[in-house]
């Protein structure tokens, strides 16, 4: 029989079954407490978490935020698979990650896309393992949406590749850019420089990145000066610079510069980035336009003067031609109307000098012996002077159509210009030959025959400096120079289709050479031009608005056989004329002024009468000879050009060759 439990066991027994049971509570508290917090981290985590049963692919459970990222409810999800629920764009993805887990138990930020119910597709990251529950097994997925953190990822790459692809772009343009490119530090330190910026200042990269860009400075006060410009503005826009070459070549440079910030070093440095323009050349060409333009005013003013002046000009060497052939040569007289006749020359030719420059200035060309033109015209520049000239004239020297007063001039101004460059005396040696130019030659002229005159000197030669300059207007280097002597020459040579060219040292001397294009005429043998003489007759119809040069001209003709009718203006010439062929008593010969003041001049009269007689026989005349007509009459419907001031021998020569005699 079991003996029955004292009072005191029975006591000790209860208490111990009321530890078991607090303990028992408490258990249960701290179980339901961990529920608690487990579910606040199941539901609360910013994270989707799935439960998942491996057996048939169904979700447990899933928490709330499964509905924010996939747009279904906790409710809908449970006890339906990823796959019914379409969140697989590729179910055999989900095969490979299932396939992934069962082998290594765990897996840990796979990158993969899902679908949400509005089909949109995302991008997650997604870490798994498997957990055992009883007799089942489950995986415990934990999956974020890192769709933002791709595409800033797919933004800073795509600005990388901008950044790369914009460096590349930029290399490429400054490496290739003909606008000379520099960066520098705010010092002025060159970092970088292009080939065009090696070109511009004559030195490699390899030189100028280390070097700083303001020794390059002409002057140390511009230097100061653009230092403050830019403290001040932090940016210029085609700032002025004069920079100085290596070679010490002075550039007029116009700078373009802006702040440049970049990160150097792991250091933000602030630097400066210019892109340079060499208007050097600019400036010489706005130079010469400047120039060319005061020429051109200059040449308007002289063409005007020049009507009036030669007007003069022809009473007095057309009346000192008439009397010269009326006196005898051994008569003391005669050598002083020569001496007149002479100064009047040098007149016309200081007007002339001017003409070359004005608007229009056309050669009036004849087939000319060009040997006799330089030796006339030599000899003539050289009387006075210590120096002397040594012809070496080629006998056989092809023809040239040339204007034979532009020619003389050439001549005139360059034996000056030697006989001025040897202030001791000298020689001036003057060659001509004839030279057949290739195509390939290095002498900037079509291929082809041509003429070359070469005249040289021992004088005290031109600087390299000064060499580009000497055939600029009013470029002069002597004290009372006036600039014009070889800027005529090279415009008269230019119109004449040739070309000058020079060659100097320093206290050796200089030597110009010409080459005007050979004449496919041959030359006519003729008389001295103060020794032509002619005679006619017939009738002559002189229209001129000076009454002196009417009386001079009919003097003139009328020695010489001819009748003459004069008129003041073009439109009594065009009845006088008019009158005179209705009567079936034309005019013979009809001498045109081209330019009168307020009135018909011949190139209005010449169509007029034409109308009347398309035979007419008209020659133009003109003090300003630098009309278009006066080197193309034919054009215009004349037969013959003189130009004023004219002379006797002249005009005999001129009658000759438009009524055919020669003797």
């Amino acid at each position: 029989m079991t003996q029955k439990p004292t009072y005191d066991e029975l006591e000790k027994r209860i208490q111990e079954f009321e530890k078991e049971v607090e303990a028992l509570k408490r258990s249960e508290a701290d179980l339901r407490s961990r529920e608690q917090q487990l579910s606040k981290i199941f539901h609360g985590s910013p994270d989707t978490i799935t439960i998942t049963r491996i057996s048939d692919g169904t979700f447990i459970d899933v928490n709330e935020t499964f509905k924010s990222m996939f747009g279904i409810s906790r409710k809908d999800a449970i006890g339906k698979t990823s796959v019914e629920l379409e969140l697989w764009p590729d179910t055999s993805t989900r095969e490979e990650i299932v396939a992934k887990i069962n082998d290594e138990g765990c897996v840990h930020n796979l990158e993969f896309k899902h679908r949400r119910s509005s089909g949109e597709l995302f991008d997650v990251s997604a870490s798994a393992e498997l957990v055992k529950i009883g007799q089942e097994t489950y995986i415990l997925a934990h999956i974020r949406d890192i769709s933002e953190r791709k595409k800033t990822e797919a933004d800073r790459r795509q600005a990388e590749v901008a950044l790369r692809e914009s460096e590349e772009k930029y290399r490429k343009l400054f490496e290739n850019s003909v606008a000379p490119i520099l960066n520098t530090l705010s010092d002025g330190t060159i970092e970088d420089a292009n080939p065009a910026c090696e070109d511009l200042l004559g030195v490699e990269r390899n030189g100028l990145v280390g070097s700083n860009i303001l020794d390059f400075y002409a002057n140390p006060e511009d230097r100061m000066e653009f230092k403050r410009t830019m403290n001040e503005k932090g940016s210029v826009q085609d700032y002025p610079i004069p920079f100085k070459k290596k070679d010490g070549t002075l550039l007029h440079c116009l700078a373009t510069v802006s702040v440049h910030n970049r990160l150097k070093d792991g250091k933000e440095n602030v630097g400066f980035r210019g892109t340079l323009r060499d208007v050097t050349r600019e400036q010489k060409l706005q130079k010469q336009l400047t120039q060319a333009q005061k020429m051109e005013a200059i040449g308007t003013l002289a063409g005007g003067i020049a009507h009036d002046f030669n007007n003069m000009l022809g009473v007095i060497t057309g009346n000192i031609s008439y009397a010269l052939s009326s006196l005898n040569k051994d008569d003391e007289l005669y050598e002083v109307l020569i001496d007149v006749q002479e100064s009047s020359k040098q007149a016309q030719g200081l007007t002339q000098q001017l003409l070359t420059f004005s608007k229009g200035g056309a050669p009036i060309k004849k087939v000319a012996d060009i040997n006799k033109i330089i030796k006339d015209a030599a000899i003539f520049s050289i009387r006075g002077a210590n120096s002397k000239c040594n012809f070496e004239l080629t006998d056989d020297l092809w023809s040239s159509e040339v204007d034979e007063s532009q020619i003389n001039q050439v001549v005139n101004n360059l034996v000056i210009n030697a006989k001025q460059a040897m202030p001791n005396g000298g020689e001036i040696t003057i060659r001509t030959e004839n030279v057949n130019i290739e195509t390939e030659s290095d002498i900037p002229l079509p291929a082809g025959k041509y003429i070359k005159i070469e005249i040289e000197d021992q004088g005290v030669g031109i600087s390299k400096s000064h060499l580009s300059n000497i055939f600029e207007p009013y470029f002069t280097t002597k004290q009372k120079g006036s600039g014009l002597g070889l800027a005529t020459t090279y415009s008269i040579i230019k119109r004449h289709e040739g070309h000058i060219w020079v060659y100097s040292e320093i206290d050796k001397g200089t030597i110009f050479n010409i080459y005007l294009p050979a004449s496919k005429s041959e030359l006519a043998i003729s008389k001295k031009v103060d020794q032509v003489i002619h005679t006619g007759h017939g009738s002559v119809l002189i229209m001129d608005d000076q009454t002196p040069i009417l009386k001079m001209l009919t003097r003139i003709l009328t020695a010489m056989g001819y009748e003459t009718t004069t008129t003041l203006d073009g439109s009594e010439a065009i009845e006088v004329f008019q009158s005179a062929y209705q009567a079936q008593n034309p005019f013979d010969l009809v001498i045109l002024d081209l330019t009168v003041p307020g009135g018909l001049g011949g190139a209005k009269v010449i169509p007029e009468l034409l109308k009347i007689d398309p035979k007419v026989k008209a020659i133009v005349s003109s003090g300003y000879s630098n009309d278009p007509i006066m080197a193309n009459y034919q054009d215009y419907g004349f037969c013959g050009v003189i130009p004023k001031p004219l002379q006797k021998a002249q005009l005999a020569e001129l009658l000759n060759i438009i009524f055919g005699e020669n003797d």
